[in-house]
């Protein structure tokens, strides 16, 4: 019997080439959001994106004049990175006087082409004018494919905690388009499987072992397996919320270095000691633990260790991330790993258990 995939509450369409002359996703969403006739859209963009992507300004125009579609006003390119979405941040303010001045309406839609942390500030300006405006993301990055582009809300960082300032901001749609993602550095390609194997190591189990068979064509970079990876992920989960496993862990061990660690990086490597802990505690095989480490370190998602040897060695400063988080949910309650494919929740995390495991690990990656 065929896997029944979950409906949606909103159109979600992973295609190549979005904006290639005869690609007709794009407008077909527009129009599934009531955008008919001569739709009205603002597009913000990833200035790394636009840069790396040749004659991309071009190639979008050439489209929406041939599509029918009016574009409100210039298009506001903004750079990425976690310190530019900071609380206060000069580039979410000037998305939102450009969306103001453009006269963005209720009936339009803002386009957002970039990574994560595009999505967040562009999302975060766009929830803020007129009430709240209807928001398409176009996710650029693996991470962002896979994830970040279904989040609920959109967030701003804190000088000391990830994600603090929050509002709600569910897309109206999602258009991935896998072809963006040949653009990005190795970094940003590798780190992206660390978002995937986040997902299915709680979320689907035979997806899990699908990645763990493809991680070493992932990490060098073939095409058809990141399409594959990410087509079956965005299947999967189909816009739905997924358990937050391993959230408390990546978003401190990315504060602790001051936004340097890329999330996808602190991502696999809060997995692998959720696993750890989940394992000691009993919750997880030892077997499905091995097979999710060893996934990611095939895929390179876990390069980032080498680059936070400093941050690893202070287990009570990570753990305090268990506080932040309780804050945030209000419940000191976490998601760990059950069996493959499934989560359980652990009411009350031991903290000496999880910065024993912690040294483990540092111990046993020291020289990776």
């Amino acid at each position: 019997m065929a896997r029944r995939t979950p409906q949606s509450r909103y159109p979600i369409k992973v295609t190549e080439d979005a904006f290639a002359e005869d690609n007709a996703t794009f407008q077909e969403v527009l129009a599934a959001l009531g955008a008919a006739g001569r739709p009205k859209v603002a597009l913000v963009a990833d200035s790394s994106v636009v840069h790396q992507t040749e004659r991309l300004g071009v190639k979008i125009g050439a489209y929406l004049q041939s599509r029918g579609v009016i574009l409100a006003a210039k298009p506001v390119i903004v750079q990425a990175g976690e310190k530019g979405k900071m609380d206060k941040s000069p580039g979410v303010a000037a998305i939102a006087n450009a969306l103001v001045d453009a006269r963005v309406g209720a009936n339009d839609v803002v386009v957002i082409l970039g990574g994560g942390t595009v999505l967040d500030m562009a999302g975060y300006a766009a929830a803020q004018v007129r009430g709240g405006l209807r928001v398409l993301r176009m996710p650029t990055t693996p991470a962002a494919m896979i994830d970040a582009a279904f989040a609920s809300n959109a967030a701003l960082n804190g000088p000391q905690d990830k994600d603090v300032f929050r509002v709600k901001c569910e897309p109206a749609a999602v258009v991935v388009d896998t072809l963006f993602a040949r653009t990005v550095l190795d970094g940003v390609w590798r780190a992206g499987f660390g978002e995937a194997v986040r997902y299915a190591a709680v979320g689907d189990g035979k997806l899990m072992k699908r990645l763990a068979a493809c991680a070493d064509a992932y990490r060098d970079r073939d095409y058809e397996t990141l399409r594959e990876v990410v087509s079956a992920c965005v299947a999967s989960r189909a816009g739905a919320p997924t358990p937050p496993f391993a959230l408390w862990c990546a978003a401190r061990l990315e504060s602790m270095s001051g936004y340097k660690l890329p999330h996808g990086y602190a991502v696999a490597i809060a997995a692998c000691i959720d696993c750890a802990y989940a394992a000691q505690k009993g919750c997880m095989d030892a077997a499905d633990r091995q097979l999710v480490c060893t996934a990611l370190a095939a895929s390179g998602s876990l390069e980032g260790i080498r680059h936070s040897q400093h941050i690893l060695t202070r287990t009570e400063d990570i753990v305090r991330g268990l506080d932040g988080w309780a804050l945030e949910t209000g419940s000191p309650s976490i998601p760990l790993p059950g069996a493959l494919g499934t989560s359980v929740e652990e009411p009350l995390p031991d903290r000496d258990a999880y910065m024993k495991v912690i040294a483990d690990f540092m111990a046993a990656s020291h020289g990776r």
